[in-house]
């Protein structure tokens, strides 16, 4: 079985993915690009915000998995 813990790792190693990719592209604006190769600001916007909150939701729920497992082993000890 796999745990919420490295479910919710995998889910911040992606977004932090995400999130690195839209943010190499803002980089880009305003270089010398060919225009075939711009970058749609407002998607990438988008996808900077979706990210962020990914991470934010990824570590809650690590953090909640955590918390959970400690209060059974309080329980069992």
């Amino acid at each position: 079985m796999i745990s919420a813990v490295s479910i919710s790792a995998g889910g911040m190693a992606a977004a932090s993915q995400r999130y690195a990719v839209a943010a190499e592209e803002v980089a880009t604006i305003g270089t010398s690009l060919p225009q075939a190769t711009q970058i749609d600001l407002s998607a990438t916007a988008v996808q900077l915000i979706e990210s962020k909150f990914e991470i934010g939701l990824n570590a809650a729920v690590l953090k909640s998995s955590l918390d959970t497992e400690k209060r059974v082993l309080d329980i069992l000890v």
